[in-house]
């Protein structure tokens, strides 16, 4: 089941009986998926800050065993991850302006909502990079290549999300 099947199955008997006036109906089954939209980017912000968070402590662990040479870069990484949180946290939520000649149809919301889904996905490659920077922090080697590949893979995620609009058009 999907984020709106989901969202659907969880809407009260009042809004049932409103989805089926006519008029209304559209407006509710747009307002479902904006909502669901807004709940899987609530959901990757929430991980990605715990990540960030887990990146600051391994930048105090990298601080009091002399890595203070890495500062910069792990600030650097850091910073990265708190744009592209930010991003996501202030991103559209597919609305148009009423008088806009482009309406935004069902299809693109579900595009939309499938594209924030997938960016999910990448948190599991980021654990992964975030893995490494721990391994070289407590061994002591490797440090500034596991830095670089978080920073990488998150200069990657910022660029693919930056990509968000092209995927509501369809591009």
């Amino acid at each position: 089941m999907d984020t709106v099947d989901t969202a659907k199955d969880e809407m009260g008997w009042v809004e049932r009986v409103l989805s089926k006036v006519p008029g209304l109906k559209g407006y509710k089954e747009k307002e479902l998926r904006r909502e669901a939209d807004k709940s899987v980017r609530d959901s990757l912000a929430r991980r990605l800050e715990a990540r960030r968070r887990k990146i600051t402590a391994l930048q105090s662990e990298l601080l009091s065993s002399g890595g203070l040479l890495w500062m910069d870069d792990v600030e650097k990484v850091v910073g990265r991850l708190q744009l592209l949180i930010d991003r996501i946290k202030t991103a559209s939520y597919g609305y148009a302006p009423l008088f806009d000649s482009e309406k935004v149809k069902e299809e693109q919301l579900d595009k939309l909502v499938q594209f924030d889904e997938s960016l999910l996905s990448e948190v599991t490659r980021l654990d992964e990079a975030i893995s490494t920077l721990e391994q070289a922090v407590a061994a002591n080697e490797n440090v500034k290549q596991a830095i670089a590949g978080v920073g990488d893979l998150l200069s990657a995620l910022n660029e693919t999300f930056g990509r968000r609009e092209e995927a509501i058009r369809g591009e």
